[in-house]
């Protein structure tokens, strides 16, 4: 009986250890919850947790301050292009020969705008500039020039291309620059020489070596013209192009370098470009304008989660069709995350004020526009902050968020 009532004992003892321990482990859960270690912040979760705070910390006008993009006029920062950037807490800067002289002007103006505070986290610019090689080349006197994607195809060296994309992110990453507004995935023998070839297997080898050469420069790249406008016979600069194909020619060739690319990369190392091209098979509005191509193609059927930018808005294939006022307005619903206007302050400030009051008026989505800015915020978290600065923004906004 004695050995009966021991053994007893001690299967009673075991389950209240068992049970002591597993209370402990809940309550040090729980606790991590109320009270989360330091180390939270420099975690995958920590950076998405802070890309919702900051987003929901923002004003409006910051908000759609992060989703404009715009090029400036002159070679240094001026009082003027302070007001400008200020005025609409501009998210992204590009920059053309018109503001390129010399390599240590180029890197003094990227030191200004980096020093620009636009918003109340001070989040960094997007810096880009158009480097693809060849015709579409800024500052050739003084930057490194890689040559065109045409003539780099024709070798038939694919590691040729991962080597002049990697040589031109480190030159324009010394100038300053984040992001490059290249390359091109467009198929053609077209273009004037911006595209690596005619067949979609071309491109696509040559492109992915592209690609890799500029991630691993320490830029962020940009994947060109979605969902291809190699086809086009009209230079969207200037007007309006309608491509006039099957909706498969487009699906099994043009969007093969584009799908190999979002397969392959976290969508947090690069952009897409939607381009300006209408396709009658899929919708009558430009891919740019197209939910069609965006929401459904893009999004839904690629599965792309990064963020989608506009070709220029002030190019004539859509500039003919569309008011300043209604263009954003009509990008943002179509599924676009940033809005390019390279040349005209004027304009720049008609896209920023009515996609403003289209928000306050209800014409878009509250939950859409922090979908986006959520998308930005995490891009410039994860690629421009460093330790401290993540640690001290983490402390800023989750944290005190559970106060």
């Amino acid at each position: 009986m004695k050995k009966k009532f021991s053994a007893v004992n001690i299967l009673l003892l075991v389950l209240f250890l068992i049970c002591g321990c597993s209370a402990a482990e809940k309550g040090n859960i729980q606790s991590n919850d109320t009270q989360p270690s330091v180390e939270t912040w420099a975690t995958e979760h920590g950076l998405r947790q802070m890309a919702s705070a900051v987003t929901d910390k923002l004003t409006l006008e910051e908000k759609i301050g992060q989703m404009m993009f715009v090029g400036i006029h002159g070679t240094t920062l001026t009082e003027t292009t302070k007001n400008t950037l200020s005025s609409m807490h501009a998210g992204g800067v590009i920059l053309f020969d018109r503001n390129m002289e010399n390599r240590e002007q180029v890197k003094a103006l990227n030191a200004s705008l980096r020093n620009l505070v636009l918003n109340k986290y001070a989040l960094p610019l997007f810096l880009s500039v158009d480097q693809e090689g060849g015709l579409v080349t800024r500052m050739k006197q003084h930057a490194y020039t890689a040559p065109a994607a045409a003539e780099i195809g024709a070798a038939g060296k694919p590691e040729d291309a991962y080597n002049h994309a990697n040589n031109t992110g480190k030159d324009i990453h010394e100038l300053g620059f984040n992001l490059d507004f290249a390359p091109v995935l467009d198929i053609s023998s077209r273009m004037h020489g911006r595209s690596y070839g005619t067949t979609p297997q071309q491109v696509t080898a040559f492109g992915e070596q592209a690609c890799r050469g500029l991630r691993d420069s320490g830029v962020l790249f940009t994947v060109k013209h979605f969902p291809g406008m190699g086809r086009s016979e009209t230079d969207p600069h200037t007007d309006q192009s309608v491509v006039n194909v099957p909706r498969q020619t487009i699906l099994q060739e043009d969007l093969l370098p584009f799908r190999n690319i979002i397969d392959q990369y976290p969508h947090h190392e690069f952009m897409v470009m939607a381009g300006h091209i209408r396709y009658p098979a899929f919708d009558t509005k430009p891919a740019s304008l197209s939910p069609v191509i965006l929401k459904q193609m893009l999004r839904s059927q690629l599965g792309y989660q990064g963020i989608v930018i506009t070709d220029d808005l002030d190019m004539g294939a859509v500039s003919e069709g569309y008011t300043p006022e209604q263009i954003g307005v009509v990008a943002i619903q179509a599924g676009t995350d940033i809005l390019l206007s390279c040349h005209n302050p004027e304009i720049q400030q008609r896209i920023y004020s009515s996609t403003l009051q289209a928000v306050k008026d209800g014409k878009l989505s509250q939950a859409d526009i922090d979908t986006s800015v959520r998308r930005i915020v995490y891009c410039k978290l994860k690629n421009f902050t460093n330790s401290a600065q993540r640690e001290k923004l983490y402390k800023e906004t989750v944290e005190r968020k559970r106060i």
